[in-house]
């Protein structure tokens, strides 16, 4: 349903009962939304927690944005409306982009959450998309790595994606595991043009803002509550240099390797995943 945030309204879907855990989802892309996420797990997780799952400002089934976006925003609307909602405190389950947004939001408001897990996180920009293109290369004869130095930019993310758009059809190969070529995130047919035009806009005013190109990895000595990093064995978005500075850094974090799984393993092994989660979340 709507739900009226600070200066918009955000769709946000609640599952499982009231008095359960409260788990938030923060989506990546960035701009893929909820959608997809809730269609995988959200009765899974329901049977244990009070899942939330909300389609950030300006996506999918949110209002359209009308104005600039940053990151700080969207941590500040997670913040009202766990207020709103009169949670105490919640977990937090960042997938993908979505990983860098609940860092900053864990690392800002830590008496707000208890917990936190990183699925697939693509925590620095740079480092997460030098990943990912040397996923894509071997899938594109001839071409080469965009050179890039310093903080994350919008011109720099534009050449990227545009390379990675060069795969069309065979884009999902990267990021499934060998088992799992054949899934099909459902948003991509079941959501109007005008949800996944809403999702373009977002990503498009999200990666022109200072916060896209700020680095996050500094906030890791931050993160003082209990976190858990899911690593999918195929997955082409964390980076080693990622993942090493989490297992050094993290002063309470745990380690999982997904072996078989890609970038999506709430999707291709969502029954594992739904154990992972409850049992370092209950």
């Amino acid at each position: 349903m709507l739900t009226e945030v600070r200066d918009t309204r955000l769709y946000v879907d609640q599952r499982g009962r009231s008095d359960a855990p409260p788990l938030l989802f923060v989506h990546g892309g960035p701009g893929a939304g909820s959608y997809d996420f809730m269609r995988f797990q959200g009765d899974r997780l329901a049977r244990d927690f009070h899942l939330i799952g909300v389609d950030q400002r300006g996506v999918q089934r949110s209002d359209p944005l009308t104005g600039p976006v940053s990151e700080q925003d969207l941590i500040a609307d997670y913040e009202a409306l766990r207020e709103q909602l009169g949670i105490e405190q919640w977990s937090l389950l960042g997938h993908s982009y979505g990983g860098r947004v609940a860092l900053r939001y864990a690392a800002a408001h830590p008496s707000s959450v208890s917990r936190a897990v990183f699925e697939n996180p693509a925590w620095d920009m740079v480092l997460a998309t030098d990943t990912l293109l040397h996923a894509a290369l071997p899938l594109l004869p001839g071409a080469e790595l965009p050179p890039h130095t310093g903080p994350a930019t919008k011109q720099m993310w534009d050449e990227r994606i545009a390379l990675l758009a060069q795969l069309g059809d065979r884009r999902m190969e990267i990021y499934l595991g060998p088992d799992s070529r054949d899934l099909q995130l459902p948003a991509d047919t079941e959501l109007p043009a005008e949800c996944h035009q809403r999702s373009g806009t977002f990503s498009a005013e999200i990666t022109k803002s200072a916060s896209f190109g700020e680095t996050v990895l500094q906030q890791f000595a931050q993160l003082t509550q209990p976190a858990l990093l899911i690593k999918g064995e195929y997955d082409p978005a964390t980076s080693p240099r990622e993942i090493e500075l989490f297992r050094s850094d993290v002063p309470n974090g745990t380690y999982y390797y997904a072996t078989g799984a890609g970038h999506f393993v709430h999707a291709e092994q969502p029954d594992l995943f739904a154990r992972l989660l409850t049992g370092f979340l209950s």
